[in-house]
């Protein structure tokens, strides 16, 4: 590199003017000196990196594979309406010869029964969905099958279909119907005597919380029925990872009808209200449409998806 070389500074003699000497230089050799250490400040930190010439630098770490998202457990829930027909009360118990309600102990079907309640899993598909369709006339006939389309005749119950993914052992609500506007009595058939409440705009829900099975295959849905009603409450719940503020109604919780369903992935279970149509069987699944006209409503619960152990990870 270039460098500037200055004359010796010379001594002033006495009576000898002063000499002045000019450091300037010209542009073009200043701008060199100037970017020389940049340059090398430079070099250095590209020198840091090692590069792929060089055979002695050490090999890169191989690059991590990506994260598999385990999969969930899905149930697919459909609500099947169907609009009652005076003349033929019977009409929907035809379904039942195709649904097992032995998977359900006898104390249990007994409690629900008189309540209003019938629950089963589904023994024949094809033709429990072939009977429903058959009682939808206003629907296409594969929506059952499928869980494509929404119901077309709206009403106070849930409608259409929704897919919900679940983690074990925490607790899901499926409203079965929207609030029921005002003061209504509620009444529960328990032994030794029924059991009655007024509550103000009730709303009916199952509660599910889904359990392990007795096998990967296998998940068990604990069921509860519960009624939530009152005004909104705040109060302190325990979260994932700290507590947090849980805003709800209260809730009346039917711990004497709770049950459980078992199945593995694919599996239909069933739940509706009784040929009689008593009790809370109707509260959840009877009622009017929007033309003040009779109807019922079937619940179809399907497991979608049970991940192995590996899809757990």
């Amino acid at each position: 590199m270039p460098r500037c070389h200055l004359p010796p500074r010379s001594i002033r003699q006495p009576g000898n003017p002063r000499r002045r000497y000019s450091l300037a230089m010209p542009l073009w050799l200043a701008a060199p000196l100037l970017a020389a250490p940049i340059l090398l400040a430079g070099c250095a930190s590209w020198s840091s990196w090692p590069s792929h010439d060089d055979p002695h630098q050490e090999p890169r770490a191989a690059a991590l594979p990506l994260k598999k998202i385990p999969r969930s457990i899905e149930l697919e829930t459909r609500f099947v309406q169907i609009r009652f027909d005076p003349t033929d009360p019977d009409q929907l118990q035809s379904m039942w010869q195709w649904v097992d309600e032995t998977v359900l102990p006898p104390e249990t079907r007994k409690v629900l029964y008189h309540n209003g309640l019938r629950i089963g899993k589904a023994a024949q598909l094809d033709r429990l969905v072939g009977k429903l369709d058959s009682l939808q006339s206003a629907q296409p006939p594969d929506v059952v099958a499928e869980f494509l389309s929404s119901v077309s005749v709206s009403s106070h119950q849930s409608e259409g279909s929704k897919t919900i993914p679940m983690r074990l052992g925490k607790r899901y609500e499926l409203p079965v119907r929207l609030p029921v506007q005002g003061d209504q009595v509620v009444i529960i058939h328990e032994e030794p005597q029924p059991v009655g409440q007024t509550l103000r705009d009730p709303q009916f829900l199952l509660a599910v919380t889904p359990q392990p099975g007795s096998s990967a295959a296998q998940i068990r849905l604990r069921v509860r029925p519960e009624i939530q009603h009152g005004d909104m409450q705040q109060d302190w719940v325990q979260g994932d990872a700290a507590l947090r503020i849980d805003v709800r109604r209260q809730s009346w919780s039917l711990d004497a009808m709770e049950f459980e369903l078992i199945g593995g992935e694919g599996d239909l279970f069933v739940i509706s209200e009784t040929a009689d149509r008593k009790g809370l069987g109707t509260e959840m699944f009877g009622g009017k449409n929007v033309d003040q006209m009779e109807q019922q409503t079937v619940l179809l619960i399907r497991i979608a998806n049970v991940p192995t152990p590996a899809e757990k990870l």
